[in-house]
C-alpha cells in the first residue's frame, strides 16, 4: 500500500483554484483551452473575485495506475507546480480520511504559501473515484515565519473508468492565496496552471506503474 497520500495534487497552483458550492450562484463556463487533449473551463461565482475553473484529460492508463499517481505524495513535487514540501499530518485508510500539510515555493518578490489539508476520497457507486479536500487549522502544524498560511481552500479530482486502460480525469478547485497578491495576477494563473498540471500528469503517467493492491482498499 502506498505509504503516502496526496490528495493535494489536485490543487496546485493553488492561489487559482475554487470548488463551486451550491450557495454561490455559478456564471456560464467559458470554454478557454482545448488542446493536446486537454480542456480548461473557467467560470465565476456570486461575490468571488477570482475566476474558478475546471480542467479534464483522459489518460491511458488503468484507473488504478491514475490513481497510484495522485496518492503518490513524493512522485507529485514531479508534476505539481511549485510544490516544495509535502507532509501527511495523519490518516485513516479504511476510512478513506487523512490531514496534509504541503507548502508552495512561490517565485520572487511573493512569500512561499503553505495550508493544511482535509480530506477525503472514496469509490462511487459507479466505479468513479473521488478525492476531496478542504483546507483546515491544525494546531499541530504552527504557523511559520515568512510563510503565509492559506485558509481558505476546496478541490477535488474525479477519476473515470472509460476502458481498460482509459481514465478520464476531471479536475477542479479554488483557493484564496491570502497576503497582497492582486486578483488580477491571480486570474492569469487559472487557465494556464491546472493546463500545465495536467500535461506533465499525461507524461508521469508513462513511468509508473501501480495496481490494485498498491491502493488503500477502500478503492478496490
Amino acid at each position: 500500500m502506498l505509504k503516502h497520500l496526496n490528495a493535494i495534487l489536485m490543487l496546485l497552483f493553488i492561489s487559482s483554484m475554487l470548488l463551486s458550492t451550491a450557495t454561490h450562484a455559478k456564471s456560464k463556463e467559458r470554454l478557454g483551452i482545448n488542446k493536446q487533449g486537454i480542456k480548461v473551463w473557467t467560470y465565476q461565482t456570486k461575490d468571488n473575485p477570482m475566476l474558478e475553473y475546471r480542467a479534464e484529460t483522459v489518460l491511458d492508463t488503468t484507473l488504478e495506475n491514475a490513481t497510484g499517481l495522485i496518492l503518490d505524495v513524493e512522485r507529485g513535487k514531479k508534476w505539481v507546480p511549485y510544490m516544495s514540501d509535502i507532509q501527511v499530518i495523519e490518516r485513516d485508510d479504511k476510512a478513506g480520511e487523512f490531514i496534509i500539510y504541503c507548502r508552495m515555493d512561490f517565485p520572487f518578490p511573493l512569500n512561499d504559501r503553505d495550508l493544511v489539508i482535509q480530506g477525503n476520497y472514496r469509490k462511487d457507486s459507479n466505479g468513479r473515484i473521488i478525492i476531496k479536500n478542504k483546507a483546515i487549522n491544525d494546531p499541530r502544524v504552527p504557523i511559520k515565519n515568512n510563510v503565509i498560511r492559506i485558509t481558505h481552500y476546496e478541490g477535488d479530482w474525479i477519476m473515470t473508468k472509460l476502458g481498460a486502460k482509459q481514465v478520464k480525469v476531471t479536475t477542479s478547485g479554488f483557493a484564496d492565496p491570502a497576503g497582497s497578491i492582486p486578483t488580477s495576477f491571480v486570474n492569469t494563473f487559472v487557465e494556464q496552471q491546472p493546463y500545465q498540471m495536467l500535461q506533465k500528469m499525461k507524461q508521469q503517467i508513462k513511468t509508473v506503474n501501480y495496481t490494485a493492491k498498491d491502493l488503500p482498499s477502500i478503492l478496490k
